[in-house]
């Protein structure tokens, strides 16, 4: 993720959380009901969720998703 974050921090934002801090982390993880650890989530800035996977995940599956989400017209168009 990190790679991803260089690449992509310009265009989107990055959160980190601990989701077993008995703090935010954890709320949110619960609140998104993820079913596993670590788990990542893209939403439009309207907080539409767009991708969704848990899991250890290959670098380029989750640069796919996330060229997937820039791409959206949602994401994209600024109007």
């Amino acid at each position: 993720v990190n790679g991803l974050e260089a690449a992509f921090g310009n265009e989107m934002a990055f959160l980190y959380m601990n989701a077993v801090d008995d703090a935010e982390g954890q709320k949110a993880f619960d609140s998104l009901s993820l079913p596993g650890h670590p788990g990542y989530v893209i939403f439009t800035p309207a907080g539409e969720e767009l991708y969704r996977s848990f899991g250890i995940l290959r670098e380029h599956n989750l640069q796919e998703a996330i060229e997937g989400a820039l791409s959206n017209p949602i994401i994209t168009d600024t109007r």
